[in-house]
């Protein structure tokens, strides 16, 4: 406790890695807030290849800020988001070069026109 107290009254005595690292981490929260939001706002699709790309942006740059500040348990769900979204992705990926022309490939990738309450 008394080293946070002391971090707290000195600021300059926090190595610059860390606040690198926490600043990389505050980007990834911001990035998920930021995608959540526009799916919510059906701004782009919940299937999307943006929509994964973000979330694995996100959950990356999560992970990097507890390199300094570790949380097992906020480890842990970071890497399931990192290897959920490149599974995504690579499916999509593979989609779109199999037949990128088909309608019902376009909608995986957020090019569907929005239907009636759809996202």
């Amino acid at each position: 406790m008394s080293d946070f107290l002391g971090i707290a009254r000195d600021p300059n005595s926090i190595p610059v890695m860390s606040l690198i690292c926490n600043g990389i981490g505050v980007l990834g929260f911001m990035i998920y807030m930021t995608n959540y939001t526009m799916v919510t706002f059906q701004r782009i699709d919940s299937r999307g290849l943006l929509f994964f790309s973000l979330n694995t942006m996100a959950a990356t740059f999560v992970l990097i800020s507890l390199t300094q500040n570790f949380n097992l348990a906020s480890a842990l769900i970071q890497i399931v988001w990192i290897c959920l979204g490149t599974i995504a992705i690579k499916k999509r990926w593979s989609m779109r070069d199999a037949a990128p022309s088909h309608p019902q490939l376009d909608r995986a990738f957020g090019a569907v026109q929005r239907e009636n309450g759809a996202i």
